[in-house]
């Protein structure tokens, strides 16, 4: 099961990735989704990143990657699901310059039914939920990376 959200942003690649990955400044520009992502240790594959939602779920998942076009950590809560969640940082085909900036988490496990397009699922909500708190992320990250 995969859910995914996208939005095109006035910034290079580059300029999006750089600002995505000021984590500390998370807390200045998006209060919703994220409550806040805390590196522990140094960004790259191996170490951890503390993922706290504005729920107040925490999870210290490690990094999968962290590349020029993608960041990636997989989370999960034992025997129940696993997702990696991938954000990217692509050139835009719409906008000269700009970043087509995705969002997308692949789930599996025994529960990743309730993010999938099954009545169960569309009954608690939870890809729509998870997609429009995405949104949110993103819209707040746009604002933030096209601030002059």
């Amino acid at each position: 099961m995969t859910v995914t959200a996208s939005i095109e942003i006035a910034s290079s690649p580059e300029d999006v990735r750089a600002k995505f990955l000021d984590f500390a400044s998370l807390p200045q520009y998006h209060k919703g989704f994220f409550a806040s992502l805390t590196p522990l240790g140094p960004v790259e594959p191996g170490n951890k990143i503390r993922v706290v939602f504005s729920s107040g779920q925490k999870m210290d998942a490690p990094i999968e990657h962290n590349t020029p076009t993608s960041f990636a950590w997989t989370g999960s809560v034992p025997l129940l699901f696993t997702g990696t969640h991938s954000f990217n940082f692509e050139p835009s085909s719409t906008i000269s310059g700009g970043t087509k900036f995705a969002q997308e988490e692949v789930f599996s496990g025994a529960l990743s039914f309730l993010m999938g397009d099954n009545a169960v699922a569309r009954k608690f909500g939870f890809p729509e939920k998870t997609k429009k708190g995405w949104e949110g992320y993103n819209d707040d990250l746009k604002a933030w990376c096209e601030a002059k």
